[in-house]
Formats: structure tokens, C-alpha cells, sequence
């Protein structure tokens, strides 16, 4: 209860939780079954990642430049925009003339999608744990104390509960398609495999889209937050100052003791 509370009296970390609650329930398998079962091999999902794999280290040398130019809300919402139109495209190309199951011609257009996306990794990584600093901050200045450890605890359970939902789910949608575990990608149908193509692209961006809502209302930007850590860092300033006059005074006195003792 302390942990809920800790959340709802914080508006910007209430609709972080929020939009991680919401985009939670996107409903996915995996492109590992897909490759497996529609492509024939897992070891394409591998393949499909190596013209990505020098863009995720680059893409930290973004942040910088478009720190400079748009707010962290901004960022944060255009990154998943940005992500989930890179797989509504694979979705798109996929589903004409059953491209979907040829291999010709979805390796490289997830090679393609896998190096466009990647120039997002940074951002995804850093951005993040940047809101959640500033909405600890703003804990601080608005209500005096931090509250990390109980606002980890319900976001926690929030999320716990969301995946609980998602497996079951996800196990009733794969039955009811007709997916054989273990049955290998030329014994399942082509309705099944159309929809293990659908689960690895677009239905997690519809299913887990309501998750864009919350990062709308997230009010800490602007002259807001500036003006949150101008009154912050005064605050710091003058509990430090005043701990160093602490010190100083428990100095003097530890050495008039000691000065009286050799006395």
C-alpha cells in the first residue's frame, strides 16, 4: 500500500508505471518461433541481427545531439512511434503475396528493420532511466523524501502481474490458431503461420499501443523541471552548507576535548 501510494502521489512516475502497465499487455511470442516454425531455423534470428550489431554501441553517440533538440518526453515518445512503425513495415511487406514465409526476401527485410531500429537502442536504454531519476526527483522536491525502494516494489508486482496475463494469454491465442509445439515449421498450417508472423510484428504494437497514452500527460518538462532542479540544487546547497558548519563545530569541539585531556 505504501508502494501504490508512493506512485500515485507522483505524477510523473504514476504515468511511467502507467505506460509500462498498458504497453505490457502487448500480446507477443517472439520472433524465435517465428524463424522456427514459419522460416525453418532459429539460427536466422541471429543472422538477421549482424548488420545491426555495430548500430547499437553508435546510436549512444545520439543522445547528446538530441538531448539538445527535444525534451525527454518528446524523445521518449517518439522512440516507441519510431519502433513500432519500423515492425508495422515488416508487417506490411510480409503480408503481400505470402512474403512472409519466403526466406529470400523477410531475411533482408529484417535485416533492414533490425539495422533502422537499432539507431534507437541508446536512447531506449539511457532515456528511460533518466525519467525515472527525474520523477525521483520530483518526489524529492515536492513531498522532501526519495521513495525508490517502495516505487520499485509496486512497479514490480505491476509488472509481475501484467506477464502472468500475458502467458496465459498468449498460450489461449497460440491453441486457439492452431499451433502443434514441436511439430516443426511444414507441419503447421499456413493460418498458423500467418498469425505466428503477425504476433512476432504487428500485434504487439496494436495490442500494447494504449502504453503511448500515459507519456502524453507526463507534465515534467519545460520550465517546470527546470525550475524542480533550481530549487533542488538551492536545497542541497544549503543542507550541505549546513552539515559542513556540523563538521567543523564537531572538529573544534573533538580538539578542545582532546587539548583538555593532555592538559
Amino acid at each position: 500500500m505504501q508502494g501504490l501510494k508512493a506512485i500515485v502521489n507522483n505524477i510523473p512516475i504514476l504515468m511511467i508505471t502507467l505506460s509500462g502497465f498498458l504497453s505490457g499487455f502487448g500480446v507477443s511470442i517472439g520472433r524465435q518461433n517465428y524463424f522456427i516454425d514459419v522460416l525453418g531455423a532459429a539460427t536466422l534470428q541471429t543472422i538477421v541481427g549482424i548488420p545491426a550489431s555495430p548500430v547499437s554501441s553508435a546510436s549512444y553517440a545520439l543522445i547528446g545531439p538530441m538531448r539538445k533538440r527535444f525534451s525527454t518526453k518528446a524523445i521518449w515518445i517518439a522512440e516507441d512511434l519510431y519502433t513500432d512503425m519500423c515492425w508495422l513495415s515488416v508487417f506490411a511487406i510480409g503480408s503481400i503475396n505470402n512474403n512472409f514465409t519466403k526466406r529470400k526476401v523477410m531475411i533482408p527485410t529484417f535485416m533492414v528493420e533490425e539495422f533502422i531500429e537499432m539507431w534507437t537502442y541508446g536512447l531506449r536504454h539511457v532515456i528511460g532511466q533518466e525519467l525515472y531519476n527525474e520523477a525521483m526527483d520530483y518526489c524529492e522536491w515536492k513531498n522532501g523524501y526519495r521513495t525508490e525502494g517502495m516505487t520499485s516494489v509496486a512497479r514490480g508486482l505491476a509488472s509481475k502481474l501484467v506477464s502472468v496475463f500475458g502467458s496465459s494469454l498468449r498460450s489461449l491465442l497460440m491453441k486457439g490458431f492452431g499451433y502443434v509445439q514441436g511439430a516443426g515449421y511444414l507441419k503447421q498450417s499456413d493460418r498458423t503461420k500467418y498469425f505466428l508472423f503477425a504476433m512476432s510484428t504487428v500485434i504487439p504494437f496494436v495490442t500494447g499501443s494504449l502504453g503511448i497514452i500515459p507519456k502524453l500527460f507526463y507534465n515534467l518538462t519545460g520550465k517546470r523541471k527546470e525550475m524542480m532542479y533550481a530549487d533542488l540544487a538551492a536545497r542541497r546547497a544549503k543542507v550541505s552548507k549546513e552539515a559542513s558548519a556540523g563538521d567543523a563545530e564537531s572538529i573544534a569541539k573533538a580538539a578542545e576535548a582532546q587539548k583538555h585531556l593532555e592538559k
